[in-house]
């Protein structure tokens, strides 16, 4: 493992092993736009098999399940912490251990997921050009990769966005920019620009 690797692997064991057991409550107040990509999910009867990168504590995962008791779902984290937590609360989903731009995200599940999801993650992947292409040529013939994140705060006032920039790079995120999206099949913003969801095809493998 690179001295990269290494090290965000353990910011995020410092970070998430602190605050893993009160995250999802702490969050659901600023990750806006992801229930609403869960719900898209869950009614979309194209898909059968998914995989989640960056799933943290199994929020996402627990939620699909929910709603498709029949869907085989799976993750992909970064972080020790987070994976001994997601494994406790969704011992129904396969976890695996790994970094978004190279994981062999096809192994998974034994198998091409129909989709895979980036929900707040991408905005924290070294190379997001590397990871959106590594799923997407993850994914099924018929697949795709669903993305939801922090976008450019265009419609905030400039010092607002530029004091909420700086915060969140704290925390070693990265907003996605319009580069990032150029490639996607379909793009749907928040309002003001806070949050972006965006569908992205396959690729040829």
């Amino acid at each position: 493992m690179s001295g990269a690797r290494s090290d965000h692997r353990a910011f995020l064991n410092r970070y998430y092993g602190a605050s893993r057991f009160i995250y999802d409550a702490t969050r659901k107040y600023y990750l806006l736009g992801r229930d609403g990509a869960l719900r898209d999910l869950a009614a979309d009867p194209a898909w059968s098999t998914l995989v989640e990168v960056g799933l943290g504590t199994g929020r996402n995962l627990a939620r699909l399940h929910r709603a498709r008791p029949d869907a085989r779902l799976g993750g992909l984290e970064a972080s020790d912490a987070m994976i001994e937590h997601a494994r406790a609360k969704c011992p129904w989903a396969r976890i695996a251990q790994g970094f978004a731009e190279d994981a062999p995200l096809a192994d998974v599940l034994g198998a091409r997921p129909d989709r895979v999801l980036f929900s707040y993650c991408l905005s924290m992947v070294g190379d997001r050009a590397v990871a959106l292409e590594n799923a997407r040529r993850a994914v099924s013939e018929r697949g795709a990769v669903v993305v939801v994140d922090f976008a450019d705060f265009a419609g905030w006032p400039q010092r607002a966005a530029r004091a909420f920039r700086t915060y969140l790079e704290t925390f070693r995120v990265k907003p996605l920019a319009s580069d990032d999206l150029r490639d996607a099949a379909s793009v749907r913003r928040g309002p003001g620009g806070y949050y972006v969801c965006a569908t992205f095809g396959p690729l040829a493998s």
